[in-house]
């Protein structure tokens, strides 16, 4: 009777010590439940029916929580588009955050941007702001045209890159005479 007894005890002594404490267990999931994840991204993006561009990216991270991002850190390419599906340049970095709220790209690591023109970006760091509809850096740029090499510190361009400003220029610097291309 006593060995009876005390497996009853040790058996409700086992119940009472497993207890969880819920709210515990309720935190653990909603922070578990707020991060995104998926591999083999493809993403179109349109505006008003037209496509103007495609992301492409190994693996993607999103956090739910605010202020709430996407991240890629093993590196994205993106192609933009002009309302005729035509190329008009491409986007690479080996990592790029996207906060989601405020609409902020932030790129870095081997960041390369080519337009149809065929000129060439080089940085380690390219930012998108969606107010002023400008990407911009502070880091050291290199541009490669067909017919000339820029390097400096600092950038703006426009939304394709057929518009950019080298904010400190370093090295020559080609100048096109105005009266022979006329």
């Amino acid at each position: 009777m006593i060995r009876r007894t005390l497996f009853y005890i040790l058996i409700a002594a086992a119940f009472v010590g497993c207890e969880n404490d819920i709210a515990a267990v309720m935190e653990f999931d909603s922070k578990k439940a707020a991060v995104e994840n998926g591999t083999g991204i493809t993403t179109i993006f349109s505006q008003g029916g037209k496509v103007n561009a495609k992301l492409t990216a190994p693996a993607m991270e999103r956090s739910l929580d605010k202020p709430s991002y996407v991240m890629f850190k093993q590196g994205l390419k993106v192609f933009m588009y002009n309302d005729t599906l035509g190329l008009e340049s491409t986007l690479s970095a080996d990592t790029g955050r996207y906060l989601e709220d405020e609409g902020y790209v932030y790129l870095k690591k081997n960041v390369v941007v080519i337009n149809k023109k065929g000129e060439k970006l080089n940085t380690e760091e390219l930012n998108w702001d969606p107010k002023k509809k400008i990407f911009y850096s502070t880091k050291e740029v290199f541009i490669k045209t067909p017919t000339d090499s820029l390097h400096g510190w600092g950038l703006e361009a426009n939304e394709d890159f057929s518009e950019k400003k080298i904010i400190s220029v370093s090295g020559p610097i080609t100048v096109q005479d105005s009266l022979s291309t006329q």
